[in-house]
């Protein structure tokens, strides 16, 4: 059996880094755009091969099924891109949205695609800055036997363990979503947490020295705990960085359905909350909230002048 082929469109931090995976996994033939064709030649220079432009990328995937995947910021840029590969796809052909779209766009997504005969997958892709050398994590909303065929791909750049299909059309999307969701939760933990280390009636506690032991062993030991260590150890204070945490739409989204739904959802709703409350310039607590989508995500930081 051949190698899959693929065309990727989107080379963002994250997009370029599931690329070069792709391709230094030697099983995969990777034709990518982007806008920006610097871009594009950085992944040439590592093997992709290059397209001007979408008619371009796809007429340079010679097998007969073809796949696209889309890595593009959610909301109107996927919307577009999506209306425009559509229709130069035929029956049988794969979409992948990678995109942290919301639930509800990917579900009428997958039904625009059937109408064409076009199958779709709805991908949430997690793991962070970290996950280019370790595989990405995803969660796949779509068809078993799609996913299935797509599993070469998958594994290319992948994290053993951590690629399942999680249910049909706009289930990837939807638990990336309350994933997502989550993390603020667990982030704004370890944030508070660290706040009152600092700020609590135990005076000079060693917050470098905390953050390292509670990553060996203790029962809060995680990725983000990682993570919280590696900021403190490049600024223990946090001075430079403004007490402002910016909220993707994840976050939103999850709290709307566990309204409309009436499940409870407290501690993650508090965290949404919090960060629009992130305003004050003294507040360890959202300065190493900040840090942390820096530290994991390579989410912009606002640095005091």
């Amino acid at each position: 059996m051949k190698p899959l082929e693929i065309g990727f469109i989107g080379l963002g931090r994250m997009g370029q880094n599931m690329v070069s995976k792709m391709l230094s996994s030697k099983t995969v033939r990777v034709v990518v755009w982007n806008r920006d064709q610097q871009k594009v030649q950085k992944m040439v220079e590592q093997g992709a091969v290059g397209a001007q432009d979408i008619q371009e990328l796809l007429g340079l995937l010679k097998q007969s099924r073809k796949i696209v995947w889309l890595m593009l910021p959610a909301g109107e840029v996927t919307e577009a891109m999506f209306n425009k590969v559509l229709p130069l796809l035929k029956s049988d052909d794969i979409i992948i949205d990678g995109a942290n779209s919301n639930y509800k766009d990917s579900k009428r997504r997958h039904r625009l695609a059937k109408e064409r005969g076009v199958d779709m997958l709805d991908v949430g892709v997690s793991g962070g800055i970290i996950a280019a050398q370790t595989g990405y994590p995803m969660m796949v909303g779509g068809k078993q036997e799609v996913f299935d065929y797509l599993a070469p791909i998958f594994n290319s750049f992948g994290i053993t363990e951590g690629v399942d299909l999680v249910g049909g059309q706009g289930a990837g999307h939807y638990v990336k979503m309350i994933h997502n969701a989550i993390e603020y939760g667990m982030m704004q933990a370890i944030a508070e947490g660290f706040d009152l280390l600092k700020n609590g009636s135990m005076e000079n506690l060693d917050l470098k020295k905390i953050s390292h032991l509670w990553n060996h062993g203790t029962i809060v030991s995680s990725f983000l705990m990682q993570m919280t260590e590696s900021a403190l150890k490049k600024d223990v204070s946090l001075e430079q960085i403004k007490a402002f945490v910016a909220d993707s739409g994840e976050g939103k989204w999850s709290v709307e359905e566990a309204i409309a739904n009436d499940v409870p959802f407290i501690a993650n709703t508090y965290a949404l909350q919090a960060r629009f409350q992130s305003r004050d310039p003294n507040s360890f607590t959202f300065k190493l909230l900040a840090a942390l989508r820096n530290e994991f995500g390579g989410h912009a930081v606002s640095k005091e002048d």
